[in-house]
C-alpha cells in the first residue's frame, strides 16, 4: 500500500479493512515522505495527557482516565517508568530506524463497566503482546465525556516496535509492526473475546 503522511492531527496512518470497526491499528513511523518527524515520547505523552500541551522533557504527569505500563517477563523494572521507557527506545535507535510504535485503539461504544473492559484489554495485551511478542506496552484509557465530548470511551495500546530484553531493545517485531499486524491482532482479539468469563482472562 502506498504510504502518505498521516491525516489530520494523527501521528500514524490507520490500516483500512477488518471486521471490527471499533478496532483501529497503525504504526507510528519516524517519518513518512515529507511529513513531520515523530518521536516515541511525543506520541506516547499526547495520549497520556489528552488535549493538553505538554513538554516531553519535563516530568510526566499523566492525566488520562486510566493508564498502565505492561512489560515482557525479562524486562528491567526501571522501565515501569513510562518516560524512561520511551527515552530508552530513542537512545537505542539506529540511524535508519523507521518503526516507533504500534498503535492499537479499542473504541467502546457500549461498554459494560469500564473497569471490566479495562482489565479484559489489559489482560489481552499482557498475554498476546508482552508474553507472546516480548514487547513493552503503554496502555491509556480515555473518557471523552469528561471534557464534554460525545466520542465513546476508548483504550490505546501503544506497543514499542522492538522486543524489550533485559539489556534494552532488541529485534524488530515485523510483521506485527506493519500493515499485516492489523489482521493478526484483530483475529487474536476476536478469539480472546470468545474466552469464557471467569477463566484466567484477567490474570496478570
Amino acid at each position: 500500500m502506498k504510504k502518505f503522511p498521516a491525516p489530520g492531527d494523527l501521528d500514524f496512518v490507520p490500516v483500512p479493512g477488518g471486521h471490527d470497526p471499533n478496532f483501529i491499528f497503525g504504526v507510528v513511523r519516524r517519518q513518512i515522505k515529507d511529513g513531520p518527524v515523530r518521536t516515541v515520547p511525543a506520541s506516547v505523552l499526547k495520549r497520556l495527557c489528552p488535549g493538553q500541551k505538554v513538554d516531553v522533557t519535563g516530568p510526566w504527569q499523566p492525566s488520562c482516565y486510566r493508564w498502565d505500563i505492561l512489560l515482557p517477563p525479562h524486562a528491567s523494572d526501571e522501565f515501569l517508568d513510562a518516560q524512561r521507557l520511551c527515552e530508552k527506545y530513542e537512545e537505542q535507535a539506529c540511524n535508519n530506524l523507521k518503526d516507533l510504535l504500534v498503535m492499537m485503539t479499542f473504541r467502546l461504544p457500549n461498554p459494560d463497566r469500564l473497569h471490566l473492559t479495562w482489565e479484559e484489554i489489559r489482560a489481552f495485551a499482557v498475554e498476546r503482546l508482552c508474553r507472546d511478542r516480548n514487547v513493552a506496552v503503554i496502555a491509556a484509557m480515555h473518557l471523552p465525556v469528561e471534557v464534554g465530548s460525545t466520542n465513546p470511551p476508548h483504550i490505546h495500546l501503544m506497543a514499542m516496535a522492538r522486543e524489550l530484553q533485559c539489556f534494552g531493545f532488541g529485534p524488530f517485531v515485523r510483521p506485527f509492526a506493519a500493515d499485516a499486524g492489523k489482521a493478526m491482532i484483530g483475529a487474536e482479539w476476536a478469539d480472546w473475546q470468545k474466552r469464557p468469563r471467569g477463566s484466567d482472562a484477567f490474570a496478570d
